[in-house]
């Protein structure tokens, strides 16, 4: 044993806390002034053969019925340990710390709140759906892919330069973003793209054309603008696509033929109905964050008809049908003004509110409109 007096502390050491040290050094045991001061309180009641059971702590145990009431019980001083084990439909564990009042007034308040719950909370658009926005969708010019007439949707070649556009296709996106500003007079604010090369070297030539700063591009890195998952027709002949289409116009979940050699199949391929889902998220954020603006979109060919198709309300079984696009060609949906004969149109969009120019006179006699 170690004496704190018997030992000369160095400068700015104080005795204590160098004798602790050689304490713990010489294998003695050191105990805190707490747990010195419980084990002499130990050894006042009975030792170790002192039965812990009947210490209970405070806790507060509710039931269905306590919550129907409204009510919270909570133990009384003189409560004993059988209280604790009485049959109960529900008990909350917990103990006097906080978790115990923190499970039973949630449950109290989930409980009081449901009479009164709030409106569900609307995630997307509704498609069809009036709209704030006016959208110029346009499709990426010829690449070296339309030339050899190759299929390409796979992610993994979205950064490969050798499959950007053409000379053919640069003059088209010349020629897109001239129609842009004289044929429609638009004045975008913002050009979104996806970052297969062939598109984003299309919105690059149209954001100098139209005078847009880079600041204004958008690259679309989450793929709601990318091509529409081919599977296994990638690097395939264009004219395997004609049996897709075919097969969207009997069933809206029909997807090309997937990649064998994938892990996982049904990733690598999407239907008319996976397209659609892009385009719910596609225009709910850009409805969300922007009012009253031109907006450019700059994608592939299913991509657009397919969220033309969702635009518009008509079946997504027949997109290419209805809504293909050819090479450059600029598509300018304009749904910010008052409907004229169509009822399947929503006339809120997510938050509740009109679009631009519009009120809720305009949709008084919707119904017996022709």
């Amino acid at each position: 044993r170690t004496h704190a007096s018997s030992v000369a502390s160095p400068p700015g050491r104080p005795v204590a806390a160098l004798a602790s040290r050689r304490a713990c050094a010489s294998g003695s045991r050191r105990l805190s002034p707490r747990r010195a001061s419980a084990r002499q309180l130990q050894s006042v009641t009975s030792g170790r053969g002192r039965d812990r059971r009947v210490v209970s702590p405070r806790c507060e145990r509710l039931d269905w019925s306590d919550v129907a009431l409204g009510v919270v019980r909570s133990r009384g001083d003189d409560d004993d340990a059988s209280s604790c084990s009485s049959n109960r439909s529900l008990w909350l564990p917990g103990s006097c710390s906080r978790r115990g009042a923190l499970l039973g007034g949630s449950a109290l308040v989930a409980s009081l709140g449901a009479a009164a719950a709030p409106p569900k909370a609307r995630a997307f658009i509704d498609l069809p759906s009036r709209l704030h926005n006016r959208y110029f969708l346009v499709r990426h010019g010829e690449s070296t892919l339309d030339t050899r007439g190759l299929v390409l949707s796979n992610p993994s070649f979205k950064y490969d330069t050798t499959y950007g556009l053409t000379r053919t296709g640069m003059a088209q996106m010349h020629a897109a973003a001239k129609t842009i500003v004289e044929v429609y007079d638009g004045a975008p604010s913002w050009l979104y793209t996806s970052n297969f090369q062939r598109s984003f070297q299309s919105a690059l030539i149209i954001r100098e054309d139209v005078g847009m700063l880079f600041s204004q591009l958008r690259t679309e890195f989450s793929g709601l603008l990318d091509p529409r998952k081919m599977g296994d027709l990638d690097f395939k002949s264009n004219e395997s696509l004609k049996q897709v289409w075919e097969g969207d116009l009997k069933d809206p979940l029909n997807p090309p033929p997937p990649v064998p050699a994938s892990l996982q199949p049904s990733a690598s391929v999407e239907s008319p109905r996976d397209v659609y889902r892009r385009a719910l998220e596609c225009f709910t954020r850009l409805e969300a964050t922007y009012y009253g603006e031109d907006v450019i979109l700059v994608s592939h060919q299913d991509t657009l008809s397919l969220f033309t198709a969702s635009l518009m309300g008509t079946p997504l079984t027949d997109h290419h049908k209805d809504w293909a696009l050819e090479l450059g060609e600029v598509r300018c949906v304009d749904l910010s003004a008052p409907p004229q004969g169509t009822t399947n149109f929503s006339p809120t969009d997510l938050r509740g509110e009109y679009a631009v120019g519009d009120k809720a006179v305009n949709y008084m006699y919707a119904k017996d409109s022709p």
